[in-house]
């Protein structure tokens, strides 16, 4: 009878430090799949007053791969690229949002020659409640694709549209050209 009870509590100890082990291993697992996740879904940029969230896996960068021209109806149900721009502060901020070229991304690929050219490309930028803008990327002052204001502890999300002008000339090989781009936004000083 000793016997069983010594073999029985060497099984529970057994079992107790597999499940102990197992369940410390899921808890682990579980930590960096979820941090990894979030990690590259939401790249967020602070400044002293504005937190901004990119909701896309490829954060604020952005790929136009080919030339595909379409009517701006098509544009606007395209691929949408969200972002939310929070103000921390009590104050009003003057914040820009800026569509620019990848340079890093550019120089990786070395496809400075096979760039889409800025005139056949189109954006659209959208606000909650409001209707969207259209823009060709070469019209934009020094890129910028918009200039406001956000109130105190306001929180304002944003997508972001492109696509090649169905107005565009055909280029040779059309499906070698693209462009590399990036939407930044900072607190905006005169």
């Amino acid at each position: 009878m000793a016997y069983y009870k010594e073999l029985r509590k060497k099984e529970i100890i057994k079992n107790t430090i597999f499940i102990t082990f197992i369940l410390i291993f899921a808890f682990f697992s579980t930590y960096y799949i979820y941090n990894k996740s979030v990690d590259t879904r939401d790249k967020i940029l602070k400044s002293d007053s504005l937190e901004v969230s990119f909701h896309e896996k490829t954060a604020n960068k952005f790929d136009l791969n080919k030339i595909i021209p379409v009517s701006d109806n098509v544009g606007l149900s395209s691929k949408a690229h969200r972002f939310t721009i929070k103000n921390n502060t009590n104050t009003k901020v003057k914040y820009a949002i800026k569509i620019s070229e990848d340079k890093e991304k550019v120089k990786e690929d070395k496809c400075q020659e096979r760039k889409i050219p800025l005139n056949l490309i189109k954006t659209a930028i959208h606000k909650r409640n409001e209707v969207s803008t259209i823009y060709n990327l070469d019209d934009l002052e020094n890129g910028h694709i918009e200039i406001k204001t956000i109130e105190p502890k306001e929180e304002i999300e944003y997508t972001i549209r492109l696509w090649t002008s169905k107005n565009s000339l055909a280029l040779d090989d059309d499906l070698n050209y693209h462009y590399h781009g990036i939407i930044e936004v900072y607190e905006y000083d005169n």
